[in-house]
């Protein structure tokens, strides 16, 4: 055996022992600096020949540039799902005009289509009649209630007078509320009131500002009620379905930024729990932040994450810094004495680099090179020239 080697549960189980408790105060969240850190005795000389280097610990990254970054991800611009809505009629009909065309731009109220329909005609008189009863139950009611005042009738009249006017009251509510349903404005139904002029031709309008994305029917076409008549797309923000691969998913969190080249801004809204079985990648999805046209709907993008220049608590530090050990992550800390091990805890940065919480200060170093000499030394294996020099071919040899 080895003069540097031991075995490392028999020499140094209190190493084992810290480390356990490291990781309970780390789950616990409390706070890392009662966790007193194992110090690894290391001259300068042997930190020379091990080859270990070391680099600043910041509290600011490079910025949050596009450029800055190297988390690319690609995806499909899509719909939103609440975006698209489906115009149809209440009433069934023969299709007479078409008033718009696919992919146009259509406002709130723009007319769709018109058409010959039977049964609008009948929902028309419906009403009329209705309102008309309505009227004349109203009429009789109030006659009622002044000859009662009079003494000249009984009360039994004027109950069923008052019950007769609220039910027709109530059927030519219902009717008028079906107009309202199919299209016709308030001012329109007051107009068929006073002119009783019952109109064939059943115009079907957009309820939303959007882009006309399918119109399924043609002049001539017999269409029935709740029938399909229109596809359109509400204006608003676009979304982007983005595939992150299992190394990308841990530096994203809902609320990110994303940068799409020479195009706009996405906000992260949702991040799938579960992984692709074929490319073990995940779906992100991110909302377009500014309404701008360069977006287009089933178009390939790639859009790049801008992280965050300074992230509250935390520092940063080369991913190459960290060091894990089953569940938990450490940093070995440059000090007088050599290194000390700090348990930390991480989040990926992106661009190579890490924030982590913990005994850490801006200003520190941290070793980046040279892990494995450390980490030997941490496990009782020896000291650093020992472990990363190896001996002469002449020695090899014997």
């Amino acid at each position: 055996m080895s003069p540097f080697r031991s075995p490392p549960a028999a020499v140094h189980p209190h190493r084992t022992l810290l480390s356990l408790l490291c990781g309970s105060l780390l789950l616990a969240a409390a706070p890392l600096a009662q966790c007193a850190p194992e110090q690894l005795r290391i001259s300068d000389i042997q930190i020379a020949r091990a080859g270990i280097a070391v680099a600043p610990v910041l509290d600011t990254l490079a910025g949050a540039a596009p450029n800055s970054n190297d988390l690319v991800l690609a995806g499909t611009v899509v719909a939103p799902g609440t975006s698209l809505t489906l115009v149809s009629s209440q009433l069934g009909g023969v299709v007479q005009e078409i008033h718009v065309t696919s992919l146009q731009p259509v406002r709130a109220g723009a007319p769709l289509l018109t058409m010959f329909s039977q049964p609008w005609m009948e929902l028309q008189r419906e009403y009329l009649q209705l309102a008309t009863v309505a009227k004349l139950a109203s009429d009789k009611l109030a006659r009622d209630e002044s000859l009662f005042s009079d003494g000249i009738i009984a009360r039994s009249r004027v109950d069923e007078s008052r019950a007769a006017a609220q039910m027709a009251a109530l059927g030519a509510a219902e009717r008028y509320q079906s107009l309202r349903r199919v299209g016709l404005s308030a001012a329109a139904i007051k107009s068929l009131s006073a002119s009783r002029n019952l109109s064939p031709s059943l115009t079907v309008r957009a309820q939303y500002s959007g882009i006309v994305f399918e119109l399924p029917v043609s002049p001539g076409q017999q269409v029935d009620a709740g029938m399909t008549l229109a596809k359109v797309g509400r204006d608003g923000p676009l979304w982007v379905e983005l595939q992150a691969s299992r190394q990308q998913l841990p530096m994203l969190k809902v609320g990110d930024l994303l940068q799409v080249a020479g195009c706009s801004k996405l906000r992260v809204i949702a991040i799938s729990p579960l992984l692709n079985g074929a490319n073990q990648s995940g779906q992100v999805r991110a909302r377009q932040l500014d309404q701008d046209a360069c977006l287009k709907i089933n178009g390939f993008v790639e859009a790049r994450l801008l992280r965050a220049s300074q992230q509250g608590g935390s520092v940063a530090v080369p991913e190459a810094a960290l060091v894990q050990r089953g569940s938990d992550k450490f940093v070995f800390l440059r000090n007088q004495s050599g290194f000390a091990v700090v348990p930390v805890q991480a989040r990926a940065a992106g661009g190579g680099m890490v924030w982590i919480t913990g005994p850490v200060a801006v200003g520190d170093a941290v070793a980046t090179q040279g892990i494995v000499a450390l980490k030997g030394v941490w496990a009782g294996l020896g000291s650093a020239p020992a472990v990363v020099v190896p001996a002469s071919p002449a020695k090899a040899g014997q």
